[in-house]
């Protein structure tokens, strides 16, 4: 009893935080990449690995509650946001439905979502009928889920030899599954590879010419688009070249409106 009593705590101190993280994400023009699984399927041992921020990962309920964001780059250059949120359970209190549907709800904004799955568990079919099941209720339907979801069959190293082939081949063989050991490593390179090819979209080509006024914003430019190419300039301008989404183009286009010095100071925040 002791232990709801501190989850009801902790998960409505979940929904309260949310809108901030909602709001600091809104301000940040990089996809999301959201992890949900179940309980103990090793999504903040794989989320340690992919980003080596050392989350919290305990074999415990609920161990990751307030979800976790890092900025990271993908393989290929692409800036994201991965996002480790709360494990799901089976037989959830009816009291504490609403809540933890509530702190699911960043999934919602997500742009890719990895469901990690126990391969060593002998539920783990069942549970990731839950989880599915879950995810549509909160509107993320069968078809979204084709090109929305990559399943991410975990914990292979723990699969005897002749299991562990047949996984590894399964999941090659598929366009929406990747198998990966998070605690050796093994698949994590493909997993990136997909997720790099997954959020690739369109990315224009450009050259962008900073002025010395306009120097601060390099550091921008360096966090927020893929940089091919740099000369600089006897005059002190800095012309880079640049790949960039629309949204990284939309928002560079903004900031090099900008002329006052508090604006330019705002930039480099």
């Amino acid at each position: 009893q002791e232990r709801i009593v501190k989850l009801e705590r902790e998960l409505e101190q979940v929904v309260r935080t949310r809108q901030l993280h909602r709001a600091k994400r809104r301000k940040v023009p990089h996809p999301i990449v959201a992890l949900v699984g179940y309980t103990n399927a090793g999504k903040s041992t794989l989320f340690n690995r992919i980003t080596g921020a050392g989350v919290l990962a305990e074999d415990m309920l609920f161990a990751t509650l307030d979800p976790t964001l890092r900025r990271m780059k993908l393989p290929h250059g692409r800036t994201v946001i991965l996002s480790d949120t709360v494990g799901f359970i089976s037989d959830l209190p009816t009291h504490l439905v609403a809540a933890f549907r509530a702190t699911l709800e960043e999934v919602l904004e997500a742009d890719l979502i990895l469901h990690v799955r126990d391969m060593s568990d002998p539920d783990n079919a069942a549970q990731s009928a839950d989880v599915l099941r879950i995810l549509g209720d909160l509107g993320i339907d069968e078809k979204e889920a084709e090109h929305r979801i990559i399943e991410v069959w975990n914990k292979v190293d723990r699969l005897d030899p002749e299991a562990h082939d047949a996984i590894m081949q399964r999941a090659e063989g598929s366009a929406n599954i990747r198998a990966v050991s998070a605690i050796t490593g093994e698949g994590v390179d493909a997993l990136m590879d997909e997720i790099s090819k997954r959020l690739s979209g369109v990315l224009t080509e450009t050259t962008v010419v900073l002025s010395v006024e306009q120097l601060p914003l390099i550091s921008w430019v360096y966090s927020n688009s893929i940089v091919d190419g740099r000369e600089d300039h006897e005059d002190g301008s800095v012309a880079l070249d640049v790949r960039l989404s629309e949204a990284q183009a939309a928002e560079l286009e903004r900031k090099l409106g900008k002329t006052t010095t508090r604006e330019r100071e705002e930039w480099e925040r």
